[in-house]
């Protein structure tokens, strides 16, 4: 650490600090860690203008190949604190011509020292945009191995299982309110959710949390640690819109690539080793997903590479595997590998931005994910394994489920779509539903996969794992969409205990015949007083708003259990259901999500004045509601007068 008005170190304190580093890591661990001989490398003290080198890495196949470089200058705490970039023209290979290309990151580089031994002195890992020549920054190794001193896991620590810390724990203190659902998506929703998706009654929170919670302005041009090149074998066109939507803005180049061959996966020589492929595979199996960059150092079982961050994350348990490359690919807008996975080898521990660290051996669990689609080709039935990763977790189950769905063609231009989702959260339970869509696309279907999923992995009180999801498709060639085009009440007035007659007109803009009739019926309850009402007909949609409304509380939650039964709540209607929804006096508060109805004004007043933040007044409704053949959409509203005098 550096204090202010402190004298700046020398070179030979700082080479001091740079051996202790090392030395530290090298320190015997009762998990048998990997001996870093700092004599094998140079630090950027060390480094000077002028100093000629070698690259390693892959450009076709496994093979790894050399490029030259010639060092030009010391950059200075170039990123962040304290924090050196050694800045190098390279050639050899065709990088005269493509410049810097995407998957280089974490490519070892080496000079050679007056004892003519071969030193390296780190790892590609920086460049610029746009940029005309092959010019570079290196991660210094100095600063990479650190990554590994802090990331290595203990022996006590097990792979893929057991609960994250808190995972029940509350955010706040005994009197929080909890967090509103809208609060967790809102972070992670770019766009509003779609209308289609029952979501969609989070909007307008979601918009005031990010008027109030203004995203960060990225920098423009400069030094930036290159992207990851992120491949995928997807091939239809709503796939990949989704795929460069849902990954650009996190620092990765989506690449569409395919896999590597069954008889090269097979190969026992490909290794990780200094100046191989090494892959983060996203998602294994139908469809094939991996982040791509090369390997910088291999100690024993330890894996440094990429010479910076993937997500940035810290503390991380992905996959890591073997890879290779198809070939390079030249652009002025930015140079890529195409390549492949091969086999995953161990796990990855450590993610910061100096370096991904990872260890050769056990692999973490990942999460199947099946996916059954019935559809004019027949039966097909899918199987993919996805990572555990609370940001990505989510946006590969989408992938995953719209290529199942998209295979062989576009929904039929008129269509309905039924759907079951099963994803069950490891030691918490299981979400739920089932949904009737139809002329909505795929909306509602990938938003039940994906915002269930996303807040109980984005959590301030905890991260759930998930265990597996089965995800049910039926595309059907016929569409069953319904509008409300007129709903009549016969009369407005009515006593207690009579019954309230809605007559509705369906319109059926894709079908004959364009109207239909139907006949809904709801119970004035008999203790409901004199006055006025408000009377709801609706699809379902509308009684979700209505319940957002009249009962907040359901969607405020404090632990992971609260937040998947509030899922479970929303996941219990479909958009083949009619609500008739009437207003009713009875208010009350909740205590939390426990509710108080029909307080006595004392009671009342103690609980809203004691300034608690966790009491919510709250309205009631006599709902009922009524299953169709079709998906309804719309609604309106009447007043209605109860009046215990009628007809005396």
């Amino acid at each position: 650490m550096v204090m202010r008005g402190c004298p700046p170190q020398s070179t030979s304190v700082r080479v001091g600090l740079a051996l202790l580093a090392g030395a530290l890591f090298a320190m015997p661990a009762s998990a048998g860690p990997a001996q870093y001989d700092l004599s094998r490398y140079l630090s950027p003290d060390e480094i000077e203008p002028g100093m000629k080198g070698f690259g390693l890495t892959v450009m076709s196949g496994t093979k790894i190949e050399k490029f030259e470089f010639e060092v030009i200058s010391i950059m200075r705490n170039a990123w962040y604190a304290d924090k050196d970039v050694i800045l190098v023209r390279c050639s050899g290979l065709n990088l005269e011509h493509s410049g810097i290309i995407g998957g280089m990151s974490g490519s070892p580089c080496y000079v050679v020292d007056n004892q003519g031994g071969e030193r390296m002195i780190g790892a590609v890992a920086y460049g610029w945009s746009f940029n005309k020549d092959p010019v570079c920054g290196v991660q210094p190794i100095t600063q990479m191995v650190e990554v590994a001193r802090v990331r290595k896991p203990s022996p006590k620590e097990k792979t893929g299982k057991g609960k994250p810390a808190q995972a029940n724990g509350k955010r706040g203190d005994e009197q929080g309110a909890g967090v509103n659902i809208a609060e967790i998506l809102a972070p992670h929703v770019n766009e509003p959710i779609h209308k289609a998706s029952r979501y969609s009654i989070f909007n307008q929170d979601i918009r005031a949390y990010k008027t109030a919670h203004p995203d960060a302005e990225k920098p423009i041009g400069g030094l930036q640690p290159l992207r990851v090149p992120l491949m995928c074998s997807a091939r239809s066109a709503q796939t990949l819109d989704y795929f460069r939507d849902a990954f650009t803005n996190f620092g990765f180049d989506p690449v569409i690539s395919g896999g590597a061959g069954d008889a090269m996966k097979k190969d026992a020589n490909v290794k990780l080793e200094p100046g191989s492929a090494l892959c983060i595979p996203f998602i294994t199996g139908d469809l094939q997903m991996e982040g791509l960059g090369t390997c910088t150092e291999v100690i024993g079982d330890d894996v440094l590479g990429f010479g910076h961050s993937m997500f940035s994350e810290g503390s991380v348990e992905l996959p890591l595997a073997t890879g290779m490359v198809h070939t390079a690919i030249a652009s002025v807008m930015r140079s890529n590998k195409l390549g492949a996975a091969l086999n995953i080898v161990g796990t990855l521990h450590g993610d910061e931005s100096a370096a991904v660290y990872g260890r050769v051996g056990k692999a973490p669990a990942m999460i199947p994910l099946t996916v059954s689609v019935k559809n004019a080709h027949g039966d097909q039935s899918y199987n993919y394994n996805v990572i555990q990763e609370k940001f990505f977790t989510s946006q590969a189950m989408v992938m995953a489920v719209l290529e199942s769905i998209y295979t062989f063609s576009d929904p039929p231009k008129e269509h309905t779509i039924r759907y079951d989702v099963e994803t069950e959260f490891a030691e918490y339970g299981v979400f739920r539903t089932s949904n009737f869509t139809s002329m909505g696309s795929v909306f509602s279907l990938l938003s039940d996969v994906q915002y269930p999923i996303m807040s109980m992995q984005n959590a301030p009180f905890g991260m759930a794992k998930v265990a597996k999801v089965q995800v049910n498709v039926t595309v059907e060639n016929e569409a069953r969409a319904a509008y409300f085009d007129e709903i009549v009440l016969p009369r407005k007035a009515f006593r207690p205990g009579e019954t309230i007659t809605a007559q509705v007109r369906y319109f059926h803009p894709h079908r004959e015949p364009r109207y239909t009739d139907a006949v809904y019926e709801i119970d004035v309850p008999d203790e409901l007083p004199d006055g006025e009402y408000k009377l709801t007909v609706g699809g379902i949609m509308t009684h979700l708003r209505g319940l957002l409304a009249e009962k907040p509380h359901v969607f405020q939650v404090e632990t992971l259990d609260q937040m998947l039964a509030a899922f479970n709540v929303m996941g219990r209607f479909s958009e083949n259901q009619v609500a008739l929804r009437l207003e009713s006096p009875r208010t009350g508060l909740a205590v939390k999500k426990h509710e108080m109805p029909e307080l006595p004004s004392y009671q009342r007043h103690i609980l809203t004045s004691s300034e608690r933040s966790d009491v919510t007044a709250f309205t009631d409704a006599h709902v009922k509601l009524f299953d169709t053949r079709f998906a309804v959409a719309g609604g309106q509203e009447f007043t209605i007068k109860i009046d215990r005098r009628l007809g005396q």
